[in-house]
């Protein structure tokens, strides 16, 4: 049973249980994908990676990502955005703490494909959420805010991440970022209330 979850939640109870902490995992979904650009230079010095090795990196995550969306849509429908989506994040927060311990091509591939995969409900999670909660005349101004939220996540994996890397190594980074991952997926598994689906 979630926090929140006894009586019918108001528009600002939505926002604050439902749509935030939605929104903090798209942020992460997109930071997550963006960000290797920013460390390349890092991995190549730490690791020895070639730019085919970066290519393979970026691919990893798109790859896992792209295979797990069909079997996303069964669970977002079986089991509800919020527990599919904060166990999803749990597995990235695995995968970004892997990446950051990284010391060879094979160990940054394999973290980077579970990244992809914990980071693939990000959208079509918070879209569900979206569905079940919002007014339908609602729903294209709150899918709205969603794309800038992942538009901001990418912005985060510009120059605010390329400002940390003057404050922490690039594992530092990854750590940051796994917390910040974990945070998210507790807010969505402790905020967000249930909400029975309706009959087919």
């Amino acid at each position: 049973m979630t926090i929140l979850a006894a009586a019918a939640p108001g528009p600002l109870r939505i926002l604050a249980t439902v749509l935030l902490p939605f929104a903090a995992g798209y942020f992460c979904s997109y930071l997550l994908r963006a960000v290797n650009a920013v460390v390349a230079p890092d991995l190549v010095a730490a690791v020895g990676l070639s730019a085919g090795d970066l290519g393979l990196l970026t691919a990893a995550y798109f790859l896992s990502f792209a295979l797990l969306q069909v079997p996303l849509g069964v669970a977002l429908d079986r089991w509800g955005p919020r527990r599919v989506q904060a166990a999803l994040l749990a597995t990235g927060m695995v995968g970004i703490l892997l990446f950051s311990q990284a010391e060879t091509r094979a160990t940054l591939f394999i973290a980077r494909a579970v990244i992809g995969l914990g980071m693939a409900g990000g959208l079509m999670a918070s879209l569900k959420a979206i569905t079940m909660w919002v007014p339908r005349e609602r729903w294209p101004l709150v899918n709205g805010c969603f794309m800038a939220m992942g538009g901001l996540g990418a912005l985060a994996a510009t120059a605010p991440a390329e400002a940390m890397l003057h404050i922490v190594d690039w594992r530092g980074l990854f750590v940051g970022l796994a917390v910040m991952t974990g945070i998210a997926a507790v807010l969505i598994l402790l905020l967000v209330p249930e909400k029975p689906a309706a009959r087919p």
